[in-house]
């Protein structure tokens, strides 16, 4: 049970929202805050229908909002928990992996190798990396863990003929950036992204362990060397009940409106 009070559990004072669109903030608002930890349980529908002044159908509605938005879930014959806390993605201007970005999140990061092959690139990937269509690229696919529980399908491309040695590298427990310095001297130094929601492929969703047709976040990266040669060309499909973006942008001259 909750160890909250009552007065906690309040409607937003947004008038716009509908009424469970209201609790639904009010709950969001706990969670973020951390009133509401990861594996607190809720008070019941009806203690919450209660607290709140409405009926336990606007309750079951805003509960299951959340739990399909992934931050509750339902624990069969005991009550609705929050969540595992999501992970938290920041957008920095600094370059920085996925297991760097794990570490300072407190979460250990890891990787399992799904492929690693030579392939002829579909003709966007060739265009992102500058590459002739008839071109070969090294494939990359693998999936990206926080404390073992899976958070991203990552597929990578990078040009076979000016990086063929990564094709007999363990990517599966060595940093593919360090990888590119040590064998050749290739620092990335700027990446550009695009996100696009999307729902997962049954492909991904076995190994993400979520079911088809999830909520999920497509990140297309473009990653390039100091002298802007584009050198990896990233496509990541994130599960979208785990992870969250966060971007800070900053402005060196007065913002008129």
């Amino acid at each position: 049970m909750s160890v909250l009070a009552p007065e906690y559990f309040r409607l937003s004072e947004n008038q716009t929202l509908r009424l469970y669109e209201r609790i639904q903030e009010n709950l969001i608002e706990l969670i973020e805050n951390n009133l509401l930890k990861p594996g607190d349980m809720l008070p019941s529908e009806r203690l919450l229908s209660q607290y709140y002044g409405v009926n336990r159908m606007t309750v079951r509605q805003a509960i299951d909002g959340l739990v399909r938005k992934g931050f509750l879930q339902r624990r069969q014959g005991v009550g609705n928990s929050v969540s595992e806390r999501r992970v938290l993605q920041p957008f920095t201007p600094t370059v920085i992996g996925f297991s760097q970005r794990m570490r300072e999140a407190g979460l250990t990061p890891s990787s399992r190798l799904l492929q690693q092959v030579v392939t002829m690139p579909e003709p966007l990937v060739a265009h992102r990396l500058g590459l002739q269509s008839d071109h070969q690229v090294i494939m990359i696919k693998r999936l990206r863990l926080a404390n073992d529980e899976p958070l991203m399908v990552e597929t990578s491309y990078l040009s076979y003929d000016l990086f063929p040695r990564l094709l007999s590298e363990d990517l599966e427990n060595q940093s593919l950036y360090q990888v590119l310095e040590r064998l050749y001297g290739v620092r990335i130094s700027e990446t550009e992204h695009t996100l696009e929601p999307t729902l997962t492929t049954p492909y991904e969703a076995l190994h993400l362990r979520v079911e088809p047709n999830s909520p999920a976040m497509l990140v297309r990266l473009l990653a390039y060397s100091a002298d802007r040669t584009p050198i990896e060309f990233s496509k990541s499909l994130v599960r979208g009940d785990r992870c969250r973006y966060f971007f800070r942008v900053t402005t060196h001259v007065p913002i008129v409106t």
